[in-house]
């Protein structure tokens, strides 16, 4: 793929779909976005680019390529990670990796019932971290999917001396979730369960 191109997602009433956008359509796009100093504070802290791309990178970093007919992580479900990563309630409400998705959808109805809401407001963040992401080499586009970069880090993700609790309990959580999504179902199926369009 190009390194122009990069991806946008097309928020639509019945949820996110995922298409190619050229480098004008980006320049375009990134000229709606707000300036980084209109943003408030915490927008800034939260939904810092380079702090949501090592997020990303550390659900992609886990996921497990070792399956026969593995693929990179999905690119639709990298638009899971952020809204449930850093999403406080719905975090600590994750299980063990011995629970299914399917029987934890059906056990947190409340928390599925909003997530396509959440998905589709947290797609520009999703976005910019994917391109920043890709602009430091921290994440990689193969195909359908996002995989870790060439930048070595070390430690991954980065430990510094002012991440708190609720950090690494995202990143903690990023880590979970490159693990749970089983790797050979169909991105659609989990959307679905999800309550995202395809």
């Amino acid at each position: 793929m190009d390194r122009t191109t990069s991806f946008r997602t097309n928020a639509k009433s019945d949820g996110i779909r995922i298409i190619l956008r050229s480098s004008l359509e980006n320049l375009m796009w990134m000229a709606t976005m707000n300036p980084w100093s209109e943003r408030s504070a915490e927008d800034q802290s939260l939904f810092n680019p380079a702090f949501c791309a090592l997020l990303l990178r550390t659900a992609c970093k886990n996921y497990p390529m070792d399956a026969p007919q593995a693929q990179p992580f999905p690119l639709p479900l990298a638009f899971f990670v952020l809204p449930i990563v850093l999403n406080q309630p719905l975090r600590q409400r994750l299980p063990t990796l011995r629970t299914g998705i399917t029987s934890w959808a059906a056990s947190n109805p409340e928390h599925i019932a909003g997530f396509g809401d959440r998905a589709r407001e947290m797609a520009d963040v999703t976005r910019e971290a994917i391109q920043f992401g890709c602009a430091q080499n921290w994440l990689s586009v193969s195909g359908a999917g996002i995989c870790v970069g060439s930048a070595i880090l070390r430690p991954d993700p980065p430990k510094l001396p002012s991440d708190t609790d609720d950090v690494r309990a995202c990143y903690s959580a990023a880590k979970f979730l490159g693990r749970w999504f089983p790797p050979l179902t169909s991105p659609a199926t989990l959307m679905s369960l999800f309550g995202v369009a395809p």
